[in-house]
């Protein structure tokens, strides 16, 4: 990506883990006095391989980000792509039954569906629960049915255990 694309306010990725969001530019935000480029700047780590950096502000030259900068994320898509790259990484460590319980389910599930179970699904549904991808499940004794209702990130494992883009 080109210096001059990156903007204070946007938001950014290096087309795998890494998300950050420009917070503000100026020679301040040097890394020490040594570095002779003053045309620096403040970021806000948003998702990275590295979890510890999440969160973290850090400052680095425009040439160094606009370096790591691959991608612009539009505003109105960060939440989704973060959910993408969240759903990414736990659909790589889904069991093989987890996948068979999942694949169960139809395409067309939105957030706030409840689908009906059977007991027998009860073990699957509760690691889904584990990992996130489940917001609830109820099971009242004696019952041989129980209903389950997707989080965001589970609709986006859904999609992509469907073979769905996200």
């Amino acid at each position: 990506m080109k210096k001059a694309d990156i903007d204070k306010g946007r938001f950014y990725s290096d087309g795998k883990l890494g998300v950050r969001e420009v917070l503000d530019f100026g020679p301040q935000y040097r890394l020490y006095e040594g570095v002779q480029d003053s045309d620096c700047l403040r970021y806000r780590c948003l998702n990275s391989k590295a979890e510890t950096e999440v969160g973290q502000a850090s400052n680095c030259t425009r040439t160094a980000f606009a370096a790591w900068a691959k991608v612009e994320v539009p505003a109105d898509q960060v939440g989704g792509h973060l959910i993408r790259l969240q759903a990414n990484k736990i659909a790589g460590k889904l069991s093989e039954p987890q996948l068979q319980f999942l694949r169960t389910f139809d395409r067309d599930l939105v957030a706030g569906s409840y689908v009906e179970c059977p007991r027998s699904d009860l073990r699957m549904a509760k690691g889904c629960f584990e990992k996130g991808l489940i917001t609830e499940f109820q099971l009242v004794a004696g019952a041989k049915w129980f209903d389950v209702s997707f989080t965001p990130v589970g609709l986006s494992v859904l999609a992509q255990v469907l073979g769905e883009p996200a």
